[in-house]
């Protein structure tokens, strides 16, 4: 999978904390960074972008990152940020609390509120960073794999850091195609984890944020399926259709058109994907739900501007990105 890789090891050793800060700043916002090793501060990280979410493999010595105050809001605040330790340990420290990480171990948090992150050795951290616009319409909970105190939770915890483990390890080797995918994957264990705690915490009826979380992520799993529809939703969810359109009231577009929505935006990549292969518009379309190749044209026309063939033929003719950039 393409990624953007940064190094430390080519700057003097009296600008590498300064570096490693600026490489920090420029994906999670501003943040004050302090190495805490005596030795050579050889830090390195690999971004990658997958569907909506970056992802970040970092590997660096003792240092500690801390975001003081929230005075400086930039654009990359829009985000919350989930942390799965790989190697070595780290603190935690927001809200005036203290969580800490052990191999395996995640937490998610925002980071627009003060918080500071200490790794005490040399540690390999896999950092998410997922749009708020994901969870639109719900507070989310700040969630710690050492606050895990009931069996479903716990269980939900576990999977889904097994997931970014395996995750983080294949990051390298997986094609750019399936980056979507894995970012549904992830989003879907997330939502699923947030639905238990809400669950938990305000009984068996999720609040709207919630449900609606689990509706897309439902959506994004069945977009395959011609049959996906209100109904299929509101009988797999067990809620009413009327339900479901109060959840979607404070959203941009309908549910029923955020589906068409998801399945135009999968075509095009996938169109996107097959540029310079033969590769039948049709069997595509049909492939993310369509029935009709007309009403395929038609939409996807009015999404992007051009026919399904055009946006391919143009697709094939741009040169060919550089899979790996080095800083």
């Amino acid at each position: 999978m393409n990624a953007l890789h940064f190094s430390t090891l080519l700057e003097h050793p009296a600008d590498r904390q300064a570096c490693w800060g600026r490489i920090n700043t420029s994906y999670f916002g501003a943040l004050s960074v302090q190495c805490l090793d005596a030795g050579t501060f050889d830090a390195r990280m690999d971004a990658y972008e997958l569907g909506p979410l970056g992802m970040f493999m970092i590997e660096a010595p003792s240092h500690r990152v801390a975001r003081p105050d929230t005075r400086s809001e930039i654009a990359l605040d829009e985000h919350y940020k989930l942390v799965l330790q790989l190697e070595g340990h780290g603190h935690i420290s927001q809200r005036d609390r203290e969580f800490h990480l052990h191999p395996g171990d995640w937490s998610l948090y925002d980071p627009r509120v003060p918080y500071a992150i200490t790794n005490p050795e040399r540690s390999r951290l896999l950092a998410i960073t997922i749009p708020r616009q994901q969870f639109k319409g719900m507070k989310i909970p700040d969630l710690h794999t050492c606050e895990a105190h009931t069996p479903a939770m716990q269980g939900l915890y576990a999977v889904l850091g097994s997931f970014l483990t395996s995750l983080a390890d294949q990051l390298p080797s997986l094609p750019n195609a399936v980056g979507r995918s894995v970012s549904d994957t992830v989003l879907g264990l997330l939502a699923s984890t947030l639905a238990t705690h809400s669950d938990e915490q305000f009984g068996a009826h999720p609040v709207p944020g919630v449900l609606k979380a689990r509706v897309k992520q439902f959506v994004h799993a069945h977009l395959a399926d011609p049959a996906l529809s209100l109904d299929l939703i509101a009988q797999q969810l067990r809620c009413s259709k009327r339900y479901l359109h109060r959840v979607f009231e404070d959203e941009d577009q309908t549910l029923d058109r955020f589906i068409w929505q998801m399945r135009l935006e999968r075509c095009g990549e996938a169109l996107r994907n097959a540029a310079g292969r033969r590769a039948s518009v049709s069997e595509i379309a049909f492939a993310w739900g369509f029935n009709s190749s007309a009403h395929f044209c038609r939409a996807f026309k009015a999404q992007y501007g051009v026919s399904p063939r055009e946006f391919q033929r143009r697709e094939a003719e741009k040169p060919a990105a550089s899979a790996m950039l080095t800083h």
